[in-house]
């Protein structure tokens, strides 16, 4: 991923030609496993899904990034037309690719052969064997699209998916005297139209259904938990964009609002700036990071203008001490989307969220600026119950929040940052760099600073924690191309946090350092090793003082992956995970083991991959997260803790060119334990299974 200074205009076209001739003899021994696999995510993001994770104790819903990807696989980008935002919205290359791709283009013409990329400083083929299955080199002329070619170019994706665990929880059993504390069955449902017509035109219907909520009875009476609709326009003139319905709001750096999902601390070590377009349509799952309203998006030679408005119910619990509707107020905010038991119910919809906010933003080709302004009003009124560690948080009715955000870019080298200011004058700074120190070495530098008392609801800027409040840091890291098959990345943030936290009584800080080293000794096998090392501290109980105390810890975590591509039919990942936890009380270790096999059928369009993992760990500090493969779609981690076996197998059958049918068993075994769970979530044995159906029809 190094890239070169200025683009140096000294190549012929004819020696343009017979690099593009080299380069598509090369490809016909290259494995086919780019194209093969539309349906994988690249492995930046699924560590973005294992931090996200790990970082939420939740699996993120949003799956726009992997539907993007699969919607440029049947509509590729044209590399001779694409601007900026087309190529960001890949989510593979680095401002500073991006910038090259263009300074390229502009000084010596459009491309002759996709394969002609390797000459643009920075592409090496790793780099574009992830962009072949998306991108294209073709016709050189813009395309110009009628209304009716809005309508009728685009792909219409009915997907229909169930999911459910056949070993009941407690929330699902009765006694002869009392009812299952879920007022719904196991069952999970999820369906999904879509019209999508790439960077063009998009509307459809989600609906959701979690286990455990009811379906066509009680407060369910219409069905689904949750329905979500939408409408989007993109590049009509000067309409950049349209949205009605379901839309997300990504400004900036993420400071003051960014509903999509980012890059943070992970193995992808340049990809740490907050890039796309600020209006996307909403199509996942999750019930809370989106707005439902209107906006636009207005383009005028450098100018773009964005406003927007949104009204929606929020859940959260109400307190209902007061009885007259002015004087109620709201103790907390809920963002699980569960509504399975009669509190869950009561919780949900009770606030009222009215937000509305611009953007005007000037863009050059060498730099961009743009002012923001965002404002929310929640009725009732949200007053936390008192806390040490929260009386910094929003509370009231009201937030008005402003930033300014920008980036630039001077020779081999992109800036960017956002500063913004909450209406109780609180700032929050994000201050980055990105360079190419060499053509085998970029660096990349990011400092923030975000004050105890900075408040916002959407907010996702770069940092060690999901809060963007009550952090100062700086990160600092570099990608080294050490050898044509040996790529080393590296990064080392220091923190601090001057307020109170999640587990931390005390103001405290900390550092991480990552080390990664990636070797290739052919185009079919990979091996990965990384590192990560901890320091910071914790609430912790130590011998002889039964109150936790705030004491420093250290931990630690490796991960040896092994890739290799067979051949056309069979492939297999195997992985080595380990952590390491060490406090006053203590030290504690866990490890994982798995293997992946993956296998095509040539006489059948059949699919199949698997896994099975061993694993132990000695307590929950200690546990373990593992990306999956599941249907398409579906965003599947495991956390792992305890000790004891685990196993799924996919199986993918694509019945015509327009149906295609998943079927997946999932089933984790522990050793040595009565029940697994916690809560209403509690089952009797030592088993836990997930079996999952999906169908997606293409018409």
């Amino acid at each position: 991923m190094a890239a070169t200074g200025e683009v140096v205009c000294k190549k012929s076209r004819p020696w343009r030609m017979l690099t593009g001739c080299c380069w598509w003899l090369l490809s016909m021994a290259m494995p086919a496993t780019a194209r093969q696999q539309e349906e994988a995510l690249p492995a930046a993001m699924e560590n973005t899904l294992e931090n996200e994770t790990a970082g939420k104790e939740a699996v993120p819903e949003d799956d726009a990034d992997w539907q993007q990807l699969n919607a440029y696989a049947r509509h590729r980008i044209q590399l001779n037309t694409a601007d900026a935002a087309a190529l960001q919205s890949l989510g593979i290359l680095t401002p500073l690719l991006v910038n090259n791709f263009l300074t390229y283009r502009r000084l010596l013409g459009n491309l002759v052969s996709i394969y002609e990329l390797q000459a643009v400083p920075g592409f090496d083929p790793d780099i574009i064997r992830q962009m072949l299955p998306y991108v294209k080199v073709g016709d050189d002329l813009e395309p110009h699209y009628s209304w009716y070619d809005y309508l009728h170019k685009g792909d219409h994706t009915l997907l229909l998916r169930v999911g459910w665990q056949p070993e009941k929880s407690k929330g699902y059993l009765h006694t002869d005297s009392t009812l299952p504390h879920y007022a719904g069955n196991p069952l999970k449902a999820f369906v999904r139209y879509r019209y999508n017509f790439p960077r063009r035109a998009s509307w459809g219907v989600t609906m959701e259904k979690d286990a455990g909520e009811p379906f066509l009875k009680g407060t369910q009476r219409y069905g689904f938990d949750f329905y979500s609709a939408h409408c989007f326009i993109r590049n009509r003139g000067a309409l950049k964009a349209l949205a009605l319905g379901d839309y997300t709001v990504n400004m900036g750096q993420g400071l003051l609002n960014w509903q999509s999902q980012a890059y943070s601390k992970g193995a992808a070590v340049m990809q740490i700036k907050r890039e796309g377009e600020i209006l996307r349509p909403y199509t996942s799952a999750g019930e809370y990071y989106f707005f439902r309203g209107a906006a636009v998006t207005l383009e005028q030679g450098i100018w773009q203008t964005t406003a927007f408005v949104s009204l929606r119910r929020l859940d959260g619990h109400v307190n209902t001490t007061d009885t007259a509707a002015d004087m109620q107020t709201a103790t907390s905010l809920i963002s699980s989307g569960y509504h399975r038991s009669a509190t869950e119910m009561a919780a949900g919809g009770t606030l009222q969220q009215l937000s509305g906010g611009a953007n005007i933003r000037c863009n050059t080709r060498r730099w961009q600026a743009g002012a923001n302004v965002m404002y929310h009003r929640l009725t009732p009124a949200l007053e936390k119950t008192p806390a040490p560690y929260n009386q910094f948080d929003f509370s009231g009715q009201q937030l008005l929040s402003g930033s300014i955000d920008y980036a630039a870019a001077y020779r081999n080298i992109h800036f960017f940052g956002e500063a913004a200011l909450s209406s109780n004058g609180k700032p929050a700074i994000v201050q980055g760099l990105l360079a190419s120190l060499a053509p085998a070495a970029d660096m990349a530098i990011i400092y923030r600073y975000y004050d105890k008392a900075y408040q916002s609801l959407y907010a996702k800027g770069f940092g060690d924690g999901y809060r963007t409040a009550n952090e100062q840091g700086l990160y600092m890291a570099a990608s080294l191309k050490m050898h044509a098959r040996l790529r080393v990345d590296g990064y080392m943030d220091i923190f601090t946090f001057p307020w109170l936290k999640y587990r931390a009584s005390a103001p405290s800080g900390g550092k991480e350092y990552m080390a990664q080293a990636t070797w290739s000794p052919a185009k079919t096998r990979t091996l990965v090793l990384r590192y990560i090392f901890r320091q910071g501290s914790s609430n912790e109980v130590i011998p002889d003082n039964p109150v936790k105390v705030l004491s420093e810890i250290t931990s630690g975590s490796i991960r040896i992956i092994w890739s290799q591509q067979c051949n056309k039919q069979w492939s297999i990942r195997s992985r080595l995970s380990g952590s390491r936890y060490a406090s006053a009380a203590g030290k504690q270790q866990g490890w994982m083991l798995a293997q992946d096999v993956g296998w095509k059928c040539r006489a059948w369009p059949l699919g199949i991959n698997a896994r099975i993992a061993w694993f132990f760990t000695d307590s929950y500090d200690t546990r373990l997260y593992a990306y999956e493969s599941s249907v398409l779609y579906d965003n599947a981690v495991s956390q792992l803790y305890g000790s004891g076996w685990q196993y799924y197998i996919n199986l993918r059958w694509k019945v015509n060119k327009r149906l295609t049918c998943w079927a997946r068993l999932h089933q984790t075994i522990y050793s040595g334990v009565a029940t697994i769970g916690s809560g209403w979530d509690v089952i009797e044995g030592n088993k836990k299974t997930m079996l999952q159906c999906q169908l997606i029809h293409s018409f």
